[in-house]
């Protein structure tokens, strides 16, 4: 079984300061939800946020994204996603898989105006002054929920990595697009 993004044949958007858009359905992310996620990222060496909604690099090339006290993303934007089928039993006491490499699309969206095309259609203020690197929102873009985490790529710039369930993937691609509008070269 081969995996395909559902944003399979958008290109990458680039535009003025910086700003680009970018498809990384493809990376590796996977999670744990439960009573004792946190005790057992742990014992797994996951360095992990202090509160939930934030996110922290763990590992090499990697992040450890908190959603709740009981529910954490992996992500390795650096890795390719599995093809396997994710675990369908618990993985500890109190410890079960969470899809979400399967249920969301990743996109990424970096440059000095990401906040400024974010405002367009997001009522959370991304400004790096109100929501500073390692900020997670669980909010709406363009009547759409997402997550949205502040982060640094594997270049060290400021980025925002969206999720978005999969079927809604192609017309929240198409929203940003066109909020970028005014900085395409």
């Amino acid at each position: 079984m081969s995996l395909r993004s559902p944003l399979e044949g958008c290109q990458v958007i680039e535009g003025l300061g910086g700003l680009l858009l970018r498809d990384v359905s493809l990376a590796r992310r996977e999670g744990v939800r439960g009573a004792g996620a946190r005790e057992w990222l742990l014992s797994q060496g996951h360095t992990l946020p202090d509160a939930p909604n934030q996110i922290v690099a763990s590992g090499e090339s990697g992040f450890v994204m908190s959603l709740s006290h009981r529910e954490f993303w992996l992500l390795q934007p650096d890795s390719e996603a599995s093809s396997g089928r994710p675990a369908s039993e618990a993985v500890a006491a109190g410890v079960w898989p969470l899809y979400c490499q399967h249920s969301h699309a990743w996109l990424q969206l970096g440059g000095e105006p990401r906040a400024g095309v974010m405002a367009k259609q997001c009522s959370v203020d991304l400004s790096e002054a109100a929501f500073p690197p390692g900020s997670v929102a669980q909010t709406q873009v363009a009547r759409v929920s997402v997550i949205i985490a502040a982060h640094q790529d594997e270049n060290d710039q400021p980025v925002f990595s969206i999720f978005v369930d999969q079927s809604l993937a192609r017309y929240l691609w198409e929203a940003i697009e066109d909020a970028m509008g005014e900085w395409r070269e």
